[in-house]
């Protein structure tokens, strides 16, 4: 058993096996925290990330989570459950936690009982919206406090009924001083791309719901041949083939590049790069919008989830109409034809990192967060009633019965011959 003067936190985290934008603002925060006010033990699933922060850390578990009622094999697995549950409450006994940072709503669905059982604060810290189904699995309206990375996530859970006192948002923080000694490439030298080339640069995982298709399908409504536009795209992912297929097909192999995975992605935006654009079709905050304006550059980008908290129209760039290549076609040759406008709107994106997402203020308002659960304790719940994890469904009863009814009709329309019809033979007149 540990004998500190210090808080001790515990963060929970469950997530694929990568580093990617939950993660890296976990190690930002971890590696940022008063360290001379706060011990930190973490609970994953992730070695990796386990060794992103080691020095950091007392402590650290790595367990293979599972979900009850998850989207993967085991879904029904009590057992799971329940070991989670009881090495939860041993963790925080041996090593005296006062209060527990659930780094998304996946651990919530252990970690509110334990919380609730052990009497420690809880904080679970929301990186994406959540579906009708996970937000009752998961039990996130039993978090006694949530932390979002923008309004919009919390939408949806006030529509459900949890109490917006209860809900903060702190948008992502990134580590400015690190990022910036990122040094620029001679990135047009080794694409072969001329000086007078407009150049747009793309980042994040090559997976639908990041729209790089969309903006592929943007660069052909405009002749990007003809205009002389490249793009240039950092990431990797399930589609690149899919998306390079697509550029093939519309003869933009020239003028569409795939770097693959890089480690410095600001580096690389510092590039000579003329603008960035992203095509997400959904976005809880937007951390690669914010590289990209770290990089001074003006951003073309949807009007979907967060990203309007992130960038400001005719300010820090464009915003678009979601899911509308035509909408990206024309913000983009708004730069090309107003290039002094866009050098304008990176420089105020500058400004605006440093104003409103520097670590710094992302690890003080966290601390302010944990300051205020420990202080009030002793007059607020560890955990939400029970009967909170039922808001959800008493919220949404009339898009529920929609869903049933539905159901119903097509399977008594589908189902209501009771023989199958069989084709005729070759031959058959009938």
């Amino acid at each position: 058993m540990e004998n500190t003067t210090k808080t001790t936190l515990l963060f929970v985290h469950y997530g694929d096996d990568w580093i990617r934008g939950s993660e890296v603002c976990l190690i930002n925060l971890i590696k940022s925290i008063n360290h001379q006010k706060y011990n930190c033990i973490l609970w994953c699933n992730q070695q990796r990330l386990v060794d992103q922060v080691e020095k950091q850390l007392s402590a650290s578990y790595v367990t293979p989570f599972t979900l009850l009622l998850g989207w993967q094999a085991p879904r029904f697995s009590f057992l799971n459950w329940h070991d989670f549950y009881q090495q939860g409450k041993e963790i925080i006994k041996y090593h005296q936690v006062d209060l527990i940072h659930c780094n998304s709503a996946a651990p919530c669905q252990w970690m509110n009982m334990v919380a609730r059982h052990t009497k420690t604060p809880l904080v679970t810290h929301l990186h994406t919206q959540y579906p009708l189904r996970d937000r009752l699995s998961l039990g996130i309206h039993l978090s006694p406090k949530l932390v979002t990375v923008s309004d919009a996530i919390g939408q949806s859970l006030l529509q459900d009924g949890y109490d917006k006192n209860g809900i903060t948002t702190i948008p992502n923080g990134i580590n400015t001083n690190k990022l910036n000694t990122q040094q620029p490439t001679l990135l047009r030298d080794q694409l072969n791309i001329d000086k007078s080339a407009f150049v747009l640069a793309t980042s994040g995982s090559l997976i639908h719901r990041k729209g790089v298709d969309l903006i592929i399908e943007s660069l052909n409504k405009i002749d990007a041949v003809m205009l002389n536009i490249h793009l240039v795209i950092i990431g990797e992912g399930e589609e690149r083939v899919q998306l390079e297929h697509q550029a093939e097909q519309l003869n933009l192999s020239h003028n569409v590049h795939f770097l693959g995975e890089q480690c410095n992605v600001v580096g690389l935006l510092k590039s000579n790069i003329n603008a960035y654009i992203s095509g997400a079709r959904d976005e809880a905050f937007g951390l690669a919008l914010v590289e990209a304006s770290l990089a001074q550059l003006p951003v073309i980008a949807p009007m979907v989830g967060g990203i309007p908290e992130v960038i400001s129209h005719y300010e820090t760039g464009l915003l678009t109409q979601p899911e509308d290549s035509d909408s990206f076609a024309k913000a983009i040759m708004v730069f090309i034809h107003n290039p002094h406008l866009a050098e304008q709107m990176g420089r105020k994106g500058k400004e605006t990192v440093y104003r409103y997402f520097s670590l710094s203020q992302y690890t003080k308002q966290f601390e302010a967060v944990y300051e205020e659960q420990l202080s009030t304790t002793a007059t607020t719940p560890y955990a939400r009633p029970l009967t909170q994890a039922l808001h959800p469904v008493f919220s949404n009863l009339a898009y529920i019965s929609n869903l049933l009814i539905n159901k119903v009709l097509f399977n008594k329309v589908f189902y209501s011959n009771s023989s199958p019809k069989v084709l005729p033979k070759q031959g058959d007149k009938s």
